[in-house]
């Protein structure tokens, strides 16, 4: 759950190196711990521009205000120690205690084996007959819709590409208010994979999740995660990893996505 770094990090990259937007969002990112307390005109201060400047940086940020993009800081910040647990070498278990008598060596050895026994669990979880089902499928929509937070949302570009490259419509990587307004007009010719590591982004925003829960698309979600808000509404769960729930999940993430990209490329590229 790092979608705000993920937004300023992402424009700065992209962004003209002299651009003032640019720099106030340096700015913003260098002083990130200090946003959750601080006002619009505070923050306008802190990078020498115009409030009114602020709230066009958090538009091109895509919030709506700076008020949202305030509340998602501070939720990203909230996360940010969590997963930080999650994201170290022998924290596969949220319950688990740090071994300090382990050497950065075995911490490493660890990681790795944990790493293996996370794609071998998904190897051995999904089937062959699943993944066909789910190229099949993009194959006869109109429209796929990835939903998602940041991470595998970028992790999925690389199949959108592929299936866009064979003329199918896709969309992905988008704020999360319009992932709700192109679930709400999804229709039954539809697919729409739904992809979180943990199962952070439906426990996180059952807003989006009840929209796409209604929706008349055919809905796919690809995660550790086995219960979790509207799983009754899903029409095929594709459960990968472990029941450890690490964001070590993200290599089986990518696994899935890289199989579903040269399985589609295999059966329908080119035709």
């Amino acid at each position: 759950m790092r979608g705000a770094f993920y937004s300023l990090i992402n424009f700065i990259n992209t962004a003209d190196i002299n651009d003032v937007y640019a720099d106030a969002a340096r700015k913003i990112l260098e002083n990130i711990m200090l946003i959750p307390g601080c006002t619009i005109t505070d923050v306008a201060e802190m990078c020498y521009v115009s409030t009114a400047t602020i709230s066009r940086l958090c538009r091109k940020l895509n919030y709506q205000s700076f008020a949202d993009f305030k509340m998602d800081v501070t939720m990203n910040l909230n996360y940010f120690n969590r997963d930080a647990l999650r994201l170290q070498f022998d924290h596969q278990l949220p319950t688990q205690v740090k071994d300090e008598s382990k050497t950065m060596k075995e911490l490493f050895e660890d990681h790795f084996e944990n790493i293996i026994a996370n794609l071998r669990s998904t190897y051995q979880q999904v089937s062959f007959e699943q993944l066909e089902e789910i190229v099949d499928r993009m194959h006869k929509a109109n429209e796929i819709c990835f939903a998602g937070n940041f991470f595998t949302q970028s992790v999925a570009m690389q199949l959108e590409i592929e299936l866009t490259y064979s003329g199918k419509r896709c969309t992905g990587m988008y704020p999360l208010a319009s992932q709700i307004e192109i679930a709400k007009r999804l229709t039954e010719n539809d697919v729409i994979i739904v992809s979180s590591i943990a199962g952070g982004f439906m426990v996180d925003h059952p807003d989006v999740m009840r929209e796409i829960a209604k929706s008349k698309a055919y809905k796919i979600c690809i995660t550790q995660l086995e219960d979790f808000i509207y799983r009754d509404y899903v029409d095929m769960l594709v459960k990968v990893g472990t029941d450890h729930y690490s964001l070590i999940g993200k290599f089986s993430i990518t696994y899935i996505f890289e199989v579903l990209e040269a399985m589609y490329h295999l059966k329908y590229g080119g035709k």
